[in-house]
């Protein structure tokens, strides 16, 4: 068996797109290790197991959940705390949190739940600068 492509940079079909660029993955990589809390995860697993529809958990899996979601809330607080230093607030408010949102394509999944909006489809943009330009 040749081994020698999981070992190459090259990006593998089944891999997802790095959302995040490396420089983006070290600053946040700070701020995630500040984080003292952490969710604890039996919590998370009494979440997960809410869902009719999910069985048996793993050991590992309300742990992975747990870890993901601070990342995530440290990537949140982190792009809010830029856009308030631009529209220089002092505090992260939800009028902040909602431009962080609105402005980052990153969490388009929120903007319906949050915003009223619906998310953005990346082929839209495209067909609506097409159609000014006609």
């Amino acid at each position: 068996m040749d081994t020698s492509g999981f070992l190459s940079d090259e990006t593998h079909p089944h891999q997802p797109e790095q959302v995040i660029s490396e420089e983006e993955l070290k600053e946040l990589g700070e701020v995630f290790d500040k984080i003292k809390t952490h969710f604890p995860p039996a919590k998370v697993k009494k979440i997960i197991q809410t869902d009719d529809d999910i069985g048996k958990v793993s050991q590992a899996t309300p742990v992975i959940a747990g870890r993901s979601l601070e990342f995530f809330l440290a990537l949140l607080v982190k792009k809010s705390y830029d856009v308030a230093k631009e529209m220089e607030c002092k505090r992260i408010s939800g009028e902040v949190m909602k431009q962080t949102i609105l402005q980052d394509e990153k969490f388009d999944f929120l903007r319906e739940h949050i915003c009223g909006e619906q998310p953005t489809e990346r082929g839209d943009e495209e067909e609506e600068e097409e159609e000014e330009e006609d």
